[in-house]
């Protein structure tokens, strides 16, 4: 069987860990740029451009790794290959493990979470806030992501047990003091991730952990509702 791997970057690094350490293989693997996530239209349109290098490779099976990320999968349409997605919203809650744990989390205190690949990708919300610092000035800037942020406690930095994390945590300090938040190390949970790479397909059917498309299928977003 062959198979095609389409990923966002920011998770470009769990997923070349998990694969490396469980030595598994993909046909094809594809990547999207994190800075997408800003505009629903753009990352659909990068996504399905990647899909459409798939018409010439005969692939059996596509692991399609996103969430609905702000509805993004809606609409897509599968070629001649089935096509598997994590059922999860983004892909936080697939590095936290589970949609109940980044709940108990939320309840417990409300963070706003991040990972490396997530601060590495093109855009992201410290850059966009220096960008208004640069153009509205320190006091404007600092009203709006305050506004932002209302209702956070903390900056949850994820572990996801890659070498760099202390120097990632050491950033993610400075970024929690620009925003006022308190910086909460969280560890990442990479079963779910793990069992996805693998195809542990009916492990993961079975804990209603994926949305599987077969061939020529249109995806809607209520396929990822509970």
């Amino acid at each position: 069987m062959k198979t095609a791997l389409i990923a966002c970057k920011t998770i470009e690094k769990e997923v070349e860990a998990i694969l490396e350490q469980y030595s598994i293989s993909m046909d094809y693997i594809f990547y999207v740029a994190s800075g997408l996530h800003n505009s629903t239209m753009r990352l659909q349109e990068a996504v399905k451009k990647e899909m459409e290098k798939l018409k010439e490779l005969d692939v059996d099976r596509l692991l399609l790794c996103f969430g609905l990320c702000g509805n993004m999968i809606d609409g897509l349409e599968t070629g001649n290959y089935e096509t598997i997605l994590p059922k999860t919203d983004d892909c936080i809650t697939l590095l936290l493990g589970s949609r109940k744990r980044r709940k108990d989390l939320d309840d417990r205190e409300r963070g706003y979470f991040l990972t490396k690949g997530w601060l590495q990708g093109e855009a992201n919300l410290h850059k966009e806030y220096k960008d208004a610092i640069a153009m509205y000035g320190q006091k404007t800037a600092d009203e709006i992501y305050q506004e932002i942020f209302d209702g956070y406690t903390c900056l949850s930095l994820i572990d996801t047990g890659q070498n760099d994390f202390e120097g990632f945590y050491e950033e993610g300090k400075e970024i929690a003091k620009d925003f006022g938040l308190k910086p909460t190390r969280i560890e990442g949970e990479m079963d779910w991730l793990t069992g996805y790479l693998m195809q542990d397909i009916e492990r993961l059917e079975k804990n209603d952990r994926i949305v599987i498309y077969p061939p020529y299928s249109r995806m809607s977003w209520k396929d990822f509702l509970e």
